[in-house]
């Protein structure tokens, strides 16, 4: 029953409620209720972040208490909705993050191995709950310069982390003992599991340097263009620790981001940086030919040092190539989040020691398929609008710098990209999720316009219809020229997956032979939408002999990976070892 409400205001008037009867005692009982849960709501809204805080070690290192992350990450979507009318607000990156959720929950129906991809899928699931998390819950310029220096203090905590608990033998390019023998001995073991197949105690150097990479360009920027004599002393002597780790890594990926991260630093610094790529080409290229550099180099490459480099190189473009192979396979959903190993294992009979693609774009295709990394471009172009449109509007001091850092972030991490794959999923791409959130809250902080989605303008103009309109019908124009292929496409993949399935329950023979039906079953309707494609017959062949158990998966990169082995890779360590 609802109080009578004023004729002239026509607000509720629960003063001339009758509170003696019964009707009127529980709507007073269910108002005083109300108020009640939206000041607990309102209360926990505030302090959100801090729940995020507690909730991340429960997903970032997935385990028996993974459900009371979700729960409490889920509590924070509630109170948000309750205290404030809506769940979040509204971010250019709202649509790409969408559709790669999407494809994360739609990457488990293929997986083999569905424990490595729920610990995959709850690293998603805390990314963007951070990312909405801080984009929600930071109102302030103060708070988002608190998160800024967070980020610079969890950077010396990686530092410390991994000088303490990194097995420095991996990879090394150049001994150095009189450094190496004064480091103090792995003191961290054991940390928790990253869902690889392998269980072991210590921290792969690379993956220190990927995160190292991420977070560096932070303190850097706070360096260069904060403001205040202590947060400078601060990120400079933060950035000092982190590059001695980043270069005792001796991982050429991580020192690639590192200079990514400098020169987008240095540009913004002053545009004449850009000169710096010249230059240093030329001076690259006199030390090489004038200065003894070859001699040098030639030195250097020791035959230990040139199997590392080779094994390293080779393994990039074999596990590369492997990766487009299951590209090109499976297409649609890919082969499962974190499954590659997995995977590559059951095509040899074996263990596989490759973990990833080392490319971030091929292991997300590999992951989530072609339109997992279409959102992840999408996820790009949409926080370079985001951080375009906070530029305009001018932030001064620490803001500026800040997201000058996050910048340098994304650089950087695209660049360590090229060679190895921290994607979206790892746990380092925890801190990046934390920088969207923060370009999206300063968006939200000093853009008025900030609530739009998608900028539509005011006029339908040429460019608008140029720029959207002509792409779209562009892409129903190839759509419907190449439709056969596309449908055949998509039952290859059906079909590869329940191929995979075969593989993986090759223990049971029965299951494994129906299995095989089905994957028979798809492969026969690809050919008759596609009957050009190849691959689909060799995959179809090797199905219908039906003997998964001495027949090998019909891989079609050896070629080309004996030629780049043998025509390339070890003509170049011959070359320079002459």
């Amino acid at each position: 029953m609802r109080p009578p409400r004023c004729a002239d205001t026509g607000r509720t008037q629960p003063e001339e409620f009758d509170k003696d009867t019964a009707a009127g005692s529980a709507y007073l009982l269910w108002v005083t209720e109300t108020r009640a849960v939206r000041l607990l709501a309102n209360l926990l809204t505030n302090n959100e972040v801090l729940l995020l805080i507690l909730a991340t070690p429960l997903l970032l290192f997935p385990g028996v208490w993974s459900a009371l992350g979700v729960a409490l990450i889920l509590l924070t979507w509630v109170c948000r909705r309750v205290a404030r009318g809506r769940f979040s607000v509204s971010t250019a990156m709202d649509l790409p993050i969408v559709l790669l959720l999407v494809m994360t929950v739609l990457s488990l129906a293929p997986s083999v191995a569905l424990s490595l991809s729920l610990n995959r899928l709850c690293v998603y699931v805390l990314g963007v709950s951070l990312f909405y998390g801080i984009a929600n819950g930071l109102h302030t310029e103060r708070h988002m310069h608190y998160a800024g220096i967070a980020i610079v203090v969890l950077g010396l905590i990686v530092a410390t982390v991994g000088l303490l608990g990194t097995d420095w033998k991996i990879g090394t390019l150049m001994e150095m003992p009189a450094i190496y023998g004064r480091l103090p001995g792995p003191i961290i073991r054991g940390l928790p599991g990253s869902g690889v197949i392998e269980e072991y105690d210590l921290v792969n150097p690379r993956v220190v340097a990927g995160a190292l990479a991420i977070l560096i360009p932070i303190p850097l920027a706070y360096l260069v263009f904060g403001q205040g004599r202590r947060l400078r002393l601060l990120s400079g002597c933060v950035v000092l620790v982190m590059t001695a780790v980043l270069f005792l890594t001796q991982a050429p990926q991580g020192l690639l981001g590192l200079a990514a991260a400098l020169f987008l630093i240095g540009v913004w610094w002053s545009r004449w940086f850009i000169l710096s790529i010249p230059l240093a080409l030329g001076g690259g290229l006199a030390f090489w030919r004038f200065l003894g550099g070859r001699d040098l180099v030639a030195r250097w490459l020791t035959p230990d040092v040139s199997g590392v480099l080779s094994f390293g190189l080779q393994s990039r473009v074999v596990n590369g190539l492997r990766g487009i192979g299951l590209i090109r396979d499976m297409p649609y959903t890919g082969i499962g989040l974190n499954t590659f190993p997995v995977v590559d294992g059951l095509y040899s009979f074996g263990h596989s020691h490759a973990e990833h693609a080392h490319n971030v774009l091929i292991q997300t295709t590999v992951d989530l398929g072609v339109p997992g990394t279409v959102a992840l471009l999408a996820l790009l172009a949409a926080f370079g609008y985001t951080a375009f449109r906070v530029f305009r509007t001018r932030p001064d001091g620490n803001q500026r710098a800040l997201l000058i850092g996050i910048c340098g972030a994304l650089a950087s991490w695209l660049a360590y990209g090229m060679l190895d794959s921290i994607t979206l999923g790892h746990k380092p791409a925890a801190a990046l999720w934390v920088m969207l959130g923060l370009t999206a809250g300063m968006r939200t902080l000093h853009d008025s316009d900030a609530i739009q989605v998608v900028p539509l303008p005011r006029r339908f103009g040429l460019r608008w219809w140029m720029s959207v309109l002509f792409p779209l019908l562009l892409l129903a124009a190839m759509a419907a020229i190449f439709h056969r292929e596309l449908v055949g496409a998509f039952y290859l993949n059906l079909g590869v997956v329940e191929a995979h399935r075969a593989l993986a329950e090759a223990d049971s023979e029965i299951l494994a032979r129906q299995h095989l039906e089905l994957a028979e079953a798809h492969l026969r309707t690809a050919l008759k939408w596609d009957p050009q494609r190849r691959r689909t017959q060799a995959l179809l062949d090797w199905v219908t002999k039906g003997d998964i158990w001495g027949t090998r998966w019909p891989r079609d990169t050896a070629k080309v990976r004996t030629w780049c082995r043998t025509a390339w890779l070890e003509a170049e360590w011959d070359r320079c070892l002459a």
